[in-house]
């Protein structure tokens, strides 16, 4: 790539980040973002709004990458504010509608171009793992699978151009199983049950951790994650690797 391109490059990037960092930051700094610090701040806010509390409930979940509101807090509320089967159904609609968000952020937003531009070896080794064979079953590791962070999966989602039947799907069966967690360990606090409770939630999130371990997928991540494979260059061996 000659000079003037990369710079051209460069500076729409920078122009982009520019652009996004300036709505993070008037979202963030915004006086109606109420910038909680724990689920009960969360449930006072919510229940502030009466009747349409569900329905504010979902939408901020929706948005809640550019409101920078903690998940956690988030998700352990839905119990608090709506009991533990209905705080199931608003926190999956919550998280659905967030995952939506993230993957048309990815797909539209510039994820793609990044990737294209930027994404070296490691953007092409990603693509080929989630639009290849068993792009189902490669979408449910990720979401049930504790260690991905679930807004970055959902952007690469979208970047790779993962199709929405399957990311859909594969996102709502992943999440099922901490929302059922969440909202009974909400639900029981102070009680007798809560140890239970705390005992599921662990179950629901090391169950699949620990099987993805056995299965091998976890190999298929180190290749992916391998910087060597990123950079251009070569090993003491001189063998090269990379672009």
């Amino acid at each position: 790539m000659k000079n003037k391109e990369k710079i051209y490059l460069l500076l729409r990037v920078a122009a982009y980040l520019l652009l996004v960092g300036t709505v993070l930051y008037g979202l963030y700094a915004s006086p109606y973002n109420p910038h909680p610090n724990s689920a009960e701040d969360i449930r006072r806010w919510v229940m502030g709004f009466g009747a349409w509390a569900p329905l504010i409930y979902v939408a901020v979940y929706t948005v809640r990458p550019l409101l920078f509101f903690p998940t956690l807090l988030l998700n352990l509320s839905a119990g608090v504010l709506f009991g533990p089967w209905l705080g199931i159904i608003f926190l999956l609609l919550g998280g659905f509608g967030c995952a939506s968000f993230c993957y048309l952020l990815g797909r539209f937003g510039g994820g793609s171009w990044l990737l294209r531009h930027f994404g070296g070896s490691w953007g092409s080794k990603l693509t080929a793992y989630l639009i290849g064979d068993g792009s189902f079953t490669k979408m449910l590791w990720l979401r049930t699978v504790p260690i991905f962070p679930y807004d970055p999966v959902s952007i690469i989602a979208g970047s790779v151009r993962l199709p929405f039947k399957i990311y859909g799907l594969a996102t709502l069966l992943g999440m099922l199983p901490g929302a059922v967690a969440y909202n009974f360990l909400a639900d029981s606090f102070g009680t007798k049950r809560f140890y239970l409770a705390l005992a599921a939630t662990v179950l629901a999130f090391g169950v699949p951790l620990l099987w993805w371990q056995k299965s091998g997928a976890a190999k298929v991540w180190q290749n992916i994650l391998s910087f060597k494979q990123y950079w251009k260059g070569s090993d003491k061996n001189d063998k090269k690797y990379g672009n």
